[in-house]
């Protein structure tokens, strides 16, 4: 098991190698969405940009090809972007949600 720490909640949660930040947050009770987007959101196809998130720390494998043409215009600004649907579990990270 590892470690995710979502910074804004205060919580660390357990992640199963392999299974998506998302994935791993819903299973724990943890929104990663914003305000409507609890409710409005692609349910973890990549197709709505609403559960992106700030890797702080930890490794990650590189962005795939629909983070790069969802998160296309945000990575100007922040480059440590990722889509919390996308990203496997394989290593202890820091987590900053709701960017």
């Amino acid at each position: 098991m590892l470690e995710l720490k979502f910074i804004k909640q205060n919580r660390t949660i357990k992640a199963d190698p392999g299974e998506t930040i998302r994935t791993a947050a819903i299973r724990n009770n943890l929104s990663i969405y914003p305000h409507l987007f609890k409710i409005l959101n692609c349910r973890g196809r990549g197709l709505c940009q609403t559960c992106a998130v700030e890797i702080i720390s930890g490794n990650t494998e590189p962005r795939n090809e629909i983070e790069n043409q969802q998160l296309a215009k945000k990575l100007k600004k922040n480059p440590e972007l990722r889509l919390a649907c996308q990203v496997k579990v394989s290593d202890n990270m820091t987590i900053k949600t709701h960017v």
